[in-house]
């Protein structure tokens, strides 16, 4: 992207927290990942909450600190399904999610972020749960200490390679496409699909 175009989409504010939401989620907001994360201020939240609005892409505030939140965007039905997965489930239950219940789920996800951000509790890696991380790649992360891996991109890979790199070009197609959409003129909530 040509610089001049970023100097001046910096400049205003509604256009600087929507490229950042761009460039960070576009997957999410392409329907191709089901969940992705960004620091956000009170205004910015508002901001992108009432565009997000009327379209399938949900938030909810993961922790507060330092006058930001770190805010999960997410597709609400899709993570739904995923978290049903029994494999998904049963490795949730190890920390104290429960099996089925979304909503206690996301509150336990937002406690044990909070308690991470408050300096109370160690870092939620479960976290990548939720953002639809193979688990193979939670657990393999954890059992090297992030040492050891094949592949390091969105996140770092420990299995299926190939299947996973392809995810990450998907992932990229899809914010070269959201950002091509933004420049042409189109509105954040038109861009979700």
């Amino acid at each position: 992207m040509p610089v001049d175009i970023i100097k001046r989409l910096a400049t205003n504010d509604e256009n600087n927290v929507e490229l950042r939401l761009i460039i960070q989620n576009a997957a999410v907001l392409k329907g191709r990942r089901i969940s992705g994360m960004l620091f956000l201020n009170d205004k910015e939240l508002a901001l992108i909450s009432r565009k997000l609005h009327n379209t399938n892409i949900s938030l909810i505030i993961l922790c507060t600190c330092k006058k930001r939140h770190l805010v999960m965007v997410y597709r609400a039905t899709e993570l739904k399904e995923y978290l049903k997965n029994t494999e998904v489930s049963e490795y949730l239950r190890e920390f104290g999610y429960r099996r089925d219940d979304f909503i206690s789920n996301l509150i336990r996800l937002h406690q044990r972020m909070n308690s991470f951000y408050n300096k109370v509790k160690e870092f939620p890696h479960e976290v990548g749960i939720f953002l639809g991380y193979p688990i193979c790649d939670i657990k393999g992360f954890l059992e090297n200490k992030g040492e050891r891996y094949l592949h390091s991109g969105y996140w770092k890979i420990y299995g299926n390679l190939e299947e996973t790199k392809q995810k990450f070009l998907s992932y990229d197609e899809a914010r070269e496409i959201a950002i091509d959409e933004f420049l042409a003129g189109n509105r954040l909530e038109n861009i979700a699909c």
